[in-house]
């Protein structure tokens, strides 16, 4: 038996079958009105990708170093969000002189709450008016930009917004610690969320998320808070899941249900949240002794999308058949 034992292993490390007779398996079907798909963002985990349920497509694909702050595009949302893919961070040094600003010895360093509550921004409330004319505080930040996909430090950028008025933010950034002083006018456009801005030479608008009528989802690296295995104090860590486009999508999850059993009928008694990372990242979990991923067997949640129709999702995988991470796998149902 010990040969047999090894034959098999040795058929298998070569790559080639024992037996001519078998038959190869016949690949998975997906239960009916269940669709299966697998997003792709690679063992860099170098892009974004926004989908949509309804048509069960990926509507865009993002470089997550394409921009390094977005802006608050909507009526009343005024806020400076980072780039949650790149571990970026911010230290606000108050209303100080712009070009002499410097970082203190110990640094207090903040990050957005991945939740995407607008109260809990790191650059935090940087005007005061109404939502149509801000004046600014005239406080100087600086961020540091994080790190590429390649794990290269990107550096930091000083910056100020100097207001908001007439439909469009006014900014001004340099280099850190001491670089060309550059102003930008960015005008917002409430077919988006938000709208997103690249910090680099003379600093520009760029595309990114699609119009927020057209997606539900994004796939991506994203900063939060996680405890430290060694002592629990929770830390900004960087992680890959899923978040909630801001404009009227909803969810919840419901690990104690089945994903067959789940129906309409069981819709009352969950409450709906809009935090963008109440499905994130958990999921999965990484498992040290055996180096590899697994995924909670358990998970479910379902997701009321921006035109109000209910879908259940769980995920089935993150690694691709080379044992490569970045491939998310997941099963989506319209209820």
């Amino acid at each position: 038996m010990r040969i047999f034992g090894f034959f098999l292993f040795l058929c298998s490390l070569l790559g080639f079958g024992c037996f001519a007779e078998d038959e190869p398996l016949p690949p998975y079907v997906s239960p009916p009105g269940v669709i299966s798909r697998v997003i792709e963002m690679g063992p860099e985990y170098g892009t974004q990708h926004y989908y949509d349920l309804e048509t069960d497509s990926v509507v865009a694909i993002v470089d997550r170093n394409s921009w390094d702050i977005a802006l608050g595009s909507s009526n009343l949302n005024r806020s400076v969000y980072l780039n949650h893919s790149k571990l970026m961070k911010v230290c606000d040094l108050g209303p100080v002189d712009f070009e002499s600003a410097e970082l203190p010895a110990n640094p207090d360093w903040e990050i957005d709450a991945s939740s995407g509550a607008e109260d809990s921004t790191a650059v935090g409330t940087w005007g005061e008016g109404t939502a149509g004319e801000l004046a600014s505080k005239n406080h100087v930040y600086i961020i540091d930009l994080g790190f590429s996909t390649s794990g290269q430090v990107l550096g930091k950028i000083k910056l100020q917004v100097l207001g908001f008025q007439n439909g469009a933010y006014q900014i001004r950034f340099s280099d850190y610690p001491t670089g060309q002083i550059q102003t930008l006018n960015v005008p917002i456009d409430i077919e988006y969320s938000l709208v997103y801005v690249k910090l680099a030479d003379a600093g520009s608008v760029v595309n990114v998320a699609p119009k927020q009528g057209d997606w539900d989802l994004v796939f991506t690296q994203y900063t939060t808070m996680v405890p430290n295995p060694d002592n629990g104090i929770p830390e900004a860590y960087s992680v890959n899941g899923t978040l909630l486009n801001p404009y009227n999508v909803e969810a919840f999850r419901a690990f104690d249900q089945g994903f067959e059993e789940f129906s309409v009928g069981d819709l009352p008694q969950f409450d709906l949240s809009s935090r963008w990372d109440v499905i994130g990242y958990d999921w999965k979990r990484y498992d040290f002794n055996t180096a590899s991923y697994l995924i909670n067997a358990d998970n479910l949640y379902v997701v009321k999308n921006r035109l109000g129709n209910y879908f259940k999702i769980r995920f089935t995988g993150f690694v691709n058949n080379a044992g490569q991470s970045g491939y998310i796998g997941l099963q989506v149902k319209r209820l």
